[in-house]
């Protein structure tokens, strides 16, 4: 809850906000201001108590995960750290389990025959650069290689 505003008569308004996220549904959020601090915190309450009942513990659970998780990133961008995700790098899983650094030519000779055997398997067009059509700048066309 929170001061929204001040009419233009100079009255203090209220405003309350009853969601839960992550564990709600769309449209299940609730809001509302009132004149007063004790009405905000009684029109909360009795929103609170619609919505309690169908929350269940996975729900709770989830948001403690939420609230930690964005605690941890926020740590980190402090700290000036980007997330894994954020850093790039060049190591890659092949078909066959293992990561490799695909920056590594010894590497990919490696598992580059994995990756173009479980992509041809699940037919996937175009496997290998080899494969795909290519355009030749002497030729001036599209050719398919």
């Amino acid at each position: 809850m929170r001061t929204a505003w001040r009419s233009p008569g100079g009255a203090e308004v209220w405003q309350w906000s009853c969601g839960f996220y992550p564990g709600s549904n769309p449209g299940e959020h609730r809001g509302g201001t009132a004149p007063s601090f004790e009405a905000a915190r009684a029109s909360f309450g009795a929103a609170w108590r619609a919505r309690l009942p169908k929350r269940t513990g996975a729900d709770f659970q989830a948001w403690r995960d939420q609230r930690d998780w964005t605690a941890r990133r926020n740590a980190m961008w402090e700290r000036g750290e980007k997330l894994p995700s954020q850093t790039p790098n060049s190591l890659m899983r092949c078909a066959c389990g293992e990561t490799f650094d695909s920056h590594r030519l010894e590497h990919n000779l490696i598992h580059v025959p994995h990756i173009t055997a479980s992509q041809r398997q699940y037919h996937m067009p175009w496997s290998t650069a080899f494969d795909a059509p290519t355009f030749c700048p002497t030729v001036g066309s599209s050719r398919i290689a």
